[in-house]
């Protein structure tokens, strides 16, 4: 590198935001200077003291600056030479890798402690000195006292779970498909948001159900949209993921729940809750199955604060349908096996959930700023999971923009996956938990943000 590429580029920034952290409005305003072309590749900047200085800012505060421009490849730092931009361009390799593509269509957790901590518990079970009563038939909604512990744990100042209607399932999924058996037969309808989860969609086919779907607002399914539909279409069954709500991560307030639960009397409508993401909120909102604990069935799953390999998930019923529940746990699959609840209540006695679940909401956290950061536009959500909503421009489809993000290796979720009708979303999700770390992350929605910038008709032929 030559002397004139070494010395500085005297930089300073035209504008700081005045609005949130300081280091974060620096890291704004070298990105819009890299990205309009006033830095360019390879430009030197000016060391930490001396921009802090100029700036009447703290050293930490452009270390931390730094720090993050280089998390989101903006720049490098090297030692003894200096930090220098670094910028990333659309080239025809996109986001691949010798790993292949970085996707983002598959809703996971980041890799956390997890393995340790599983690995140590199952160490645990292995020295028990009697392992029968593990290995013997148990009732069909789980171990008893797994089932006290699991329900105490569920409970919280929002809900109540009651150990008696609370059974043990292998997975959200299959408490999903418990649910439905309980209150649909094929050629029934299913209201559901007309944005919905695909697991659902594959559960109702599976069970040859209609689905029908309910327009959305800021908050999820609109409580009059919810009351046409449920008239027209007589459907008396609504599914319905009222905190952070998949694919679009919107959440309902308190008034909304209660409209919602205020509807279910009227309509004589079954409410299925599915609240796998409540844990991420640390104080979680009021479960519609709290304010109508009758109609209502209410789902979690460990398989999201823990491991999508771990498939134990809860199904609380309504009393009147406990039997019922414990024949078609005992028609498909007789119970959950006992080694597994074994490792669910060990957890919870160990506070290695506790642990885990504090992990998680970092990790989504730390990965939901660089998605906001990266499209200020998009909802920045006080207690994220490890998905964002990415509304689109009027010049993209959802359908255009997941094919061209799939040319650059960057895999997102197809929109027919959670399509209820043939309406574009106008949005995408964008799973943010399986790029290995934030420098993939920022490099893959980089790519994703330069993508938008350039429309079909300018860059990409689309089908």
């Amino acid at each position: 590198m030559g002397l004139d590429r070494m010395k500085s580029s005297g930089w300073l920034p035209q504008h700081l935001s005045a609005e949130g952290p300081r280091y974060l409005a620096l890291v704004n305003a070298l990105e819009q200077d890299v990205n309009g072309g006033r830095l360019t590749d390879g430009s030197r900047l000016p060391p930490h003291r001396e921009l802090a200085e100029q700036l009447g800012i703290s050293v930490g505060t452009v270390s931390k600056a730094y720090k993050e421009a280089e998390q989101r490849g903006i720049i490098s730092g090297h030692v003894g030479q200096g930090t220098f931009v670094r910028r990333r361009t659309l080239g025809r390799g996109g986001a691949t890798d010798a790993r292949g593509p970085v996707n983002m269509a598959l809703n996971v957790p980041a890799d956390g402690r997890e393995t340790e901590i599983l690995s140590g518990l199952l160490t645990e079970v292995a020295r028990i000195r009697d392992l029968a009563p593990l290995l013997a038939y148990h009732p069909h909604g789980g171990i008893v006292e797994h089932r006290e512990i699991i329900a105490a744990s569920v409970s919280d100042g929002s809900f109540n779970a009651d150990p008696a209607r609370l059974f043990l399932c292998n997975g959200a999924q299959h408490a999903i498909d418990i649910a439905l058996r309980l209150v649909a037969r094929p050629g029934d309808s299913i209201l559901v948001d007309t944005l919905t989860y695909s697991g659902f969609k594959a559960t109702a086919a599976a069970n040859h159900l209609t689905l029908v779907p309910v327009a959305m607002d800021d908050e999820g399914a609109d409580p009059d949209a919810l009351e046409t539909a449920s008239r027209t279409s007589g459907a008396k069954v609504f599914y319905s993921t009222p905190t952070l709500q998949s694919p679009t991560a919107r959440t309902m307030s308190l008034a909304r729940r209660r409209r919602i639960a205020e509807l279910a009397d009227k309509l004589d409508l079954t409410i299925i809750e599915d609240d796998v993401y409540g844990f991420f909120l640390p104080e979680r909102p009021v479960p519609l199955t709290e304010l109508i604990p009758d109609r209502s069935f209410y789902i979690t799953s460990y398989s999201k604060c823990v491991a999508p390999g771990f498939r134990l998930g809860t199904l609380t019923v309504p009393s009147a349908l406990t039997k019922q529940t414990e024949l078609l746990l005992h028609a498909s699959s007789w119970f959950v096996a006992p080694m597994l609840s074994e490792l669910a209540v060990r957890l919870i006695g160990s506070g290695k959930l506790d642990d885990l679940v504090r992990e998680r909401r970092q990790q989504a956290l730390d990965r939901y700023r660089v998605f906001s950061d990266i499209f200020p536009t998009v909802e920045r959500l006080k207690f994220p999971p490890f998905y964002g909503w990415l509304p689109l421009p009027p010049e993209w489809s959802a359908v255009g923009f997941a094919s061209a993000a799939r040319g650059h290796g960057i895999l997102v979720t197809p929109p027919i996956a959670s399509m209820v009708d043939d309406a574009d979303p106008g949005g995408i999700r964008v799973c943010l938990g399986a790029p290995k770390d934030l420098p993939e992350l920022s490099n893959a929605l980089y790519t994703l943000h330069e993508i938008i910038a350039h429309p079909p008709l300018n860059v990409f032929s689309v089908a």
